[in-house]
């Protein structure tokens, strides 16, 4: 941890402020190399980074928290939010590095960071050294790559590496786990109750027969046959009112119907907290150097607005070539949700940028408000 501190120094990934209104933090040069903690945390990382209000934990400009305590996974390896899928920080690479070309001024995206600050040029290029001699093997575990694995999230290396979940699947804490109570089985997430693949248990398949409550069954008794199991048709949103008929994000199966969740979603209480959290950083959605702003971050973009007090209006407001980014009643047909679910991406990637995709149940809970009728509540 304390190499990945040292290489923090300096490290303003995405501006503060480009339109010079400001001499923004004086970063004192110091010794040429600040090996020790202390010395980063004095000279360069708290004052030029944290308290200069760019990459706190409540700031995270362009989505780099240099607060965290798991600075590996967010430096080495990780591709930059903002800068055309540059890399971070490459072990046994300086002049690959983005860290490096920022702090030499050496990229076309965005400004020579720190913003109004001063770095040495000898202490970037003895940052530049301790990089090009780190072994990545060295820095963390990369399972053969040159990224930080986190085995303890990570769906292609959950647990070990090499370990996959299935598509459906989500890492969490080192085991492979699936939504809605289904069990991880090696064919991928089933329900234990009616799949004939997977009947009671994983791999426990019933042939030729049907899975009837976790049981192999002659028949389905009174529930309904769909691809070979008993589904309860009334219930299940995978075949709500008729087999294959599943119910979208944020609706449930009520009655044979697929309906929004009964439980109301507040807008100012339940959703606003997650954009703020992972969409609302500094040079994200903040509202001032966004993605899509000319003058942004990024070079171009989206005006979406997502901090509180302005995302509601936003995004009700908010269309684009690829359609409405919300819909009102329809979260199928709202962009937004296809682009947090990596399903309908139209142009670009997966959003949050260059941060793990959002737990399934907070995009459910963004889709149940969508389904509710998107209130500003």
């Amino acid at each position: 941890m304390r190499r990945a501190m040292a290489i923090a120094c300096g490290l303003v990934l995405a501006a503060c402020s480009d339109d010079g209104s400001s001499a923004g933090p004086r970063v004192r040069p110091g010794p040429p190399c600040p090996t020790a903690l202390e010395q980063l945390s004095s000279q360069v990382f708290r004052p030029g980074c944290i308290d200069a209000g760019c990459h706190g934990s409540g700031d995270r400009a362009g989505g780099l928290d240099l607060e965290t305590d798991a600075l590996e996974l967010e430096l080495f390896g990780r591709e930059s939010a903002l800068c055309g899928g540059e890399t971070r920080v490459i072990a046994g690479d300086a002049e690959g590095s983005l860290l490096v070309m920022k702090l030499r001024g050496t990229t076309d995206c965005g400004s020579k960071m720190p913003i109004g600050g001063i770095l040495t040029g000898e202490t970037v290029d003895c940052i530049a050294a301790w990089i090009d001699q780190l072994d990545p093997s060295s820095v963390c575990e990369t399972c053969g790559g040159t990224a930080c694995i986190d085995l303890q999230t990570d769906a292609q290396h959950c647990g070990t590496c090499g370990r996959a979940c299935s598509s459906a699947a989500s890492c969490i804490d080192g085991a492979c786990a699936c939504p809605g109570g289904l069990a991880a089985c090696s064919s991928g997430c089933a329900d234990l109750a009616s799949d004939p693949d997977n009947c009671g248990a994983c791999e426990a398949g019933c042939g030729a027969s049907f899975c009837l409550e976790g049981e192999c069954s002659a028949d389905c008794g009174d529930l309904v046959e769909c691809s070979g199991a008993c589904v309860d048709i009334m219930t299940d949103p995978r075949n709500c009112g008729a087999c294959g008929a599943g119910c979208g994000p944020g609706t449930s199966c009520v009655a044979g119907t697929c309906q929004c969740g009964t439980e109301t979603v507040s807008f100012v209480s339940d959703v606003q907290p997650i954009f703020s959290a992972s969409c609302a950083s500094i040079g994200c959605h903040d509202g001032v150097a966004g993605p899509g702003r000319v003058g942004g971050a990024g070079g171009r973009g989206s005006d979406l607005d997502l901090t509180p007090g302005n995302a509601f209006a936003s995004l009700l407001n908010a269309t684009t070539n690829c359609g409405p980014v919300v819909v009102p009643g329809h979260p199928e047909g709202s962009l937004l949700i296809g682009k947090l679910t990596g399903s309908e991406l139209c142009t670009g990637t997966q959003m949050p940028k260059g941060d793990p995709p959002l737990a399934e149940d907070l995009i459910k809970t963004i889709a149940t408000w969508i389904c509710q009728g998107a209130g500003d509540n």
